[in-house]
């Protein structure tokens, strides 16, 4: 199997740019438009390799929880404790003035 090769123009280096809301100047457009065709050619031999003796995989890594349990060495609150003590709340929740703007 021959690799294709791929080869941006700057319309769609544009076009990416807006899509992923990145402010690129032309002079990046220049710049990053080869650079990233060389990035998918380099995808593009991905085609060139022989997977017909690999077995289908639908999910290669099992549910198993492989955390360690947390193991809390204070004593907490219990949710009515908290919204006890709490200014403002609403359904449940502790309301806070917004920390990120």
């Amino acid at each position: 199997m021959k690799t294709t090769k791929t080869s941006l123009t700057p319309e769609e280096v544009k076009r990416i740019a807006r899509l992923a809301r990145l402010p690129l100047s032309q002079e990046e457009i220049e710049r990053f438009t080869p650079q990233l065709s060389e990035v998918l050619n380099y995808f593009n031999k991905l085609n060139e390799v022989d997977t017909s003796s690999v077995k289908p995989t639908y999910q290669s890594i099992s549910d198993e929880n492989r955390f360690q349990e947390q193991k809390l060495e204070a004593d907490t609150l219990s949710t009515e404790e908290v919204l006890k003590n709490a200014k403002e709340k609403k359904d449940g929740y502790v309301l806070t003035e917004q920390v990120i703007k």
